[in-house]
């Protein structure tokens, strides 16, 4: 596994770096490696390719939600997974809190492994399907998740009024298409697309951040 990889990604990202951060998501990375074959997390079979494809993806926002999140925030990570964004943005932001929401039970116990392997006391767990989160976030945010149209009534129920949608998307103009067909849905909200640059990726990734989100 190539350290230096994970070290220069950060740096051009812009993450202020310290050895326990480091230490925590190549934690993260070997814990994937151990129990992928059994549990299909994701479909790279390689660290290298988890570390570019994965953490260094989750991590390209990390300047987005420093500018849109408040030390101290909760923030909701819906399908989080194999822990991504969540457990990468966790160990970026310790001042934030972290909430996995994953429904499936084999997947929130490898969560919750990796949170006591890594020591990250700033995310937790919630075992349990969108629909039934009765809690209320400061900001949410999802990668590799269901079209925003899908889950919009459940993800209106627990964001703040005030509160962010912070969205992991590919290709801008998809995105795009995403928000028009929500719009037509009856929502409301505006919006604002970042271009995401992950290093030693050639490929498109949008942010989408949507505030006063709200069926009209």
């Amino acid at each position: 596994m190539d350290k230096e990889l994970l070290v220069s990604g950060l740096e051009r990202i812009g993450v202020p770096l310290d050895e326990g951060m480091i230490e925590r998501l190549m934690i993260h990375v070997s814990e994937i490696m151990l129990f992928n074959p059994a549990l299909k997390l994701v479909g790279d079979k390689d660290p290298d390719g988890i570390i570019i494809r994965h953490v260094l993806d989750s991590a390209a926002a990390y300047p987005v939600f420093m500018k849109e999140t408040e030390p101290g925030c909760t923030i909701a990570d819906l399908g989080s997974g194999a822990g991504f964004p969540g457990v990468v943005l966790a160990a970026l932001m310790p001042d934030r809190v972290f909430v996995l929401v994953e429904r499936m039970q084999r997947r929130s116990q490898f969560l919750k492994g990796v949170l006591l392997r890594t020591g990250l006391r700033n995310a937790e767990v919630e075992e349990r399907d969108l629909r039934t989160v009765r809690r209320r976030f400061d900001a949410v945010t999802c990668r590799a998740f269901h079209p925003m149209f899908s889950i919009a009534d459940e993800v209106s129920s627990i964001v703040d009024g005030d509160g962010v949608l912070l969205l992991y998307k590919g290709q801008r103009k998809n995105a795009e298409s995403e928000l028009s067909v929500l719009r037509g849905e009856g929502y409301g909200f505006d919006e604002r697309m970042e271009n995401l640059r992950v290093p030693y990726l050639d490929e498109a990734r949008t942010m989408a951040v949507l505030r006063n989100f709200r069926r009209l």
